[in-house]
């Protein structure tokens, strides 16, 4: 299958690119700078915000991953970059008649059920996750608003411990748990393209 892959040089990404390659499949990911791209895949070097490097990532692919934030907890200043890249991702999309949308979420977000952690532990402990929140939730509402077949992975606490190979799910899309290895969380994204489930719903992992 080819796969279009955004944000391959960041935690998550670079666990999907390496399950998609394992898999078999022919990728095409954006990068910055042509030294981060490593290898084994196609590469286009680019901005995300740049609607040409959009297009050069998607064109002929069967489905698109994106994966894209602004690194770790961020500086707690307002980003637009994870909704802004999935406006012009969703545009590009219905331009070359792509369907298949799969993109990172994280728990906290409206609908997920993680109140403690929305409103208590992160103001408490973690204010700088507030604009990579407000993010998200810009960036589902860009997605219901779509008509594409979209799925967006409500994400626990990423880490890169080995893959446990078992996971909570849920279809509603709220809080299973509040941690999940890179791998676990790639390996569900691949899948549920692979089996072409979950079309035009936000889902919940953890482990």
């Amino acid at each position: 299958m080819k796969l279009a892959l955004l944000g391959s040089t960041g935690m998550m990404g670079k666990a999907v690119l390496s399950a998609a390659l394992v898999r078999g499949h022919d990728v095409t990911h954006l990068v910055r700078s042509a030294k981060a791209a490593g290898s084994g895949a196609r590469v286009v070097v680019g901005d995300a915000l740049d609607p040409k490097a959009i297009r050069e990532t998607l064109k002929g692919a069967d489905a698109v991953i994106q994966c894209l934030g602004v690194g770790g907890m961020g500086d707690g200043k307002p980003n637009n970059l994870v909704p802004e890249a999935t406006r012009l991702i969703v545009e590009d999309m219905k331009a070359q008649g792509m369907r298949r949308l799969v993109c990172a979420s994280n728990i906290g977000v409206p609908g997920s059920g993680a109140l403690f952690f929305r409103w208590v532990l992160v103001p408490l402990f973690a204010r700088k996750l507030l604009p990579i929140l407000d993010a998200k939730i810009k960036m589902e509402a860009i997605l219901r608003a779509s008509n594409l077949d979209w799925t967006a992975v409500r994400l626990a606490a990423l880490n890169e411990k080995p893959a446990r190979n078992k996971l909570k799910v849920s279809p509603q899309g709220r809080t299973t748990g509040y941690t999940i290895t890179t791998a676990d969380a790639a390996a569900f994204m691949l899948d549920i393209i692979e089996k072409k489930q979950f079309a035009a719903k936000a889902v919940a992992i953890s482990n």
